[in-house]
């Protein structure tokens, strides 16, 4: 994975990916994968697609070459009370999440990201969250 036109209004990472054998190249811009010629869904059916594609963005999560947590949106629930409510939601792999946050400490509403999401991923993104709710409290 790199960087392609640095410093542009239209930088991008482009990455590389083999499955069977066979190369493929795509670009992530704003939150989406574009595939390059040839796209692998020509040899895969729609839901290896899903799973590939999933698996790239948990790649450029590890990488730092992404945050889920940007989409986080934040409205009050409880005001003027002896303790504070926050109600958050944000998309990671193009799901929504909703959740509150009360004493510090995250409550997922329905559905919950661990039956959706590696453990390890959920943590991470509860990690940025408790970061992202502190800096804005």
């Amino acid at each position: 994975m790199e960087p392609v036109f640095e410093n542009r209004t239209y930088e991008r990472h482009q990455f590389n990916l083999v499955i069977d054998g066979r190369k493929y190249k795509g670009d992530y811009h704003e939150g989406e994968i574009v595939w390059l010629n040839p796209h692998p869904k020509q040899d895969v059916g729609e839901a290896e697609l899903k799973a590939v594609e999933i698996e790239v963005h948990e790649l450029l999560d590890e990488h730092g070459v992404r945050d889920e947590t940007d989409t986080l949106e934040v409205e009050p629930m409880l005001t003027d009370h002896s303790r504070e409510l926050h109600m958050f939601k944000l998309k990671i792999q193009g799901e929504e999440f909703k959740g509150i946050f009360k004493d510090g400490e995250i409550e997922w509403f329905h559905p919950k990201p661990r039956r959706k999401l590696k453990d390890e991923r959920v943590e991470k993104v509860e990690e940025k969250v408790q970061q992202k709710m502190n800096e804005h409290l």
